[in-house]
């Protein structure tokens, strides 16, 4: 995360942003204090900003404070895209960054969503030159089979999910329910459904005091980066979205 800051703190990318104006210039305060080269553009309507995106307007996009539903939805019609995929990077107490995904609440209801979110997801950081090892999470331990159908279902599903990475010739393991396993051993964790993975993402962020950096959309071809509208501090994620943009621009001259 540090060189990819910092590769977008050196590029002069214009990145949208939904913000009102008023907490706009807390943005600009945050790249100036910087010294950085990067644009940040205000929008106050998803649609906007979206349509801005997919016609080259801006180089990438963070949604900020604006209407996760309205953004998606808007994201879905730009990009001919059924469901909208995306990753949070995240930083824990200790200072060990990790992907974590799915974060939407409607993303990884079932185990063929959720492998192609983790596909879409290493394609995605793939151009980062980023070859994750994977944690995969359920919702009990094995010695838990018996407690419930539900936990039987997600300890099957966590196995299968592995079995079919490995396949894949990726580094994947079970770490059934244990989270601080999987965060402390890999580098990608996959939680067992959205909802789940959006509860870790809020305890470890807005509880645990660990850093969230972003969620960038993983199955569309420009940098769109989610955020909470929680969040206080926009300027890391616009640095974000400049590091995206500038490693796609290098993959795409290596290519």
């Amino acid at each position: 995360m540090t060189g990819l800051l910092e590769s977008g703190h050196r590029s002069d990318h214009r990145i949208g942003i939904g913000l009102p104006k008023d907490s706009f210039k807390d943005v600009q305060k945050h790249l100036a204090k910087m010294r950085s080269k990067v644009e940040a553009i205000p929008f106050d309507d998803a649609r906007s900003l979206v349509v801005a995106l997919k016609h080259g307007e801006i180089d990438g996009s963070v949604r900020g404070t604006l209407s996760s539903a309205k953004a998606l939805d808007a994201l879905k019609d730009a990009f001919s895209v059924k469901q909208v995929m995306r990753a949070a990077i995240l930083e824990d107490v200790r200072g060990r960054q990790f992907i974590l995904t799915p974060v939407g609440i409607d993303e990884g209801a079932d185990r063929a969503s959720r492998l192609k979110l983790v596909e879409a997801t290493l394609s995605y950081f793939s151009r980062l030159g980023w070859d994750p090892d994977i944690g995969v999470l359920s919702k009990g331990r094995p010695e838990d089979w018996g407690r419930s159908q539900e936990i039987e279902l997600s300890l099957k599903d966590g196995e299968w999910l592995v079995d079919k990475l490995k396949r894949e010739g990726k580094k994947a393991e079970h770490f059934s329910i244990l989270l601080e396993d999987a965060v402390a051993k890999s580098d990608l964790v996959v939680a067992p459904d959205g909802v789940s993975g959006n509860l870790i993402f809020r305890a470890m962020h807005f509880i645990g005091g660990g850093k969230a950096f972003g969620a960038p959309v993983v199955n569309i071809p420009q940098v769109f980066v989610d955020t909470s509208r929680a969040k206080c501090d926009f300027g890391e994620s616009v640095l974000l979205a400049a590091g995206l943009v500038q490693a796609s621009v290098a993959y795409r001259g290596e290519r």
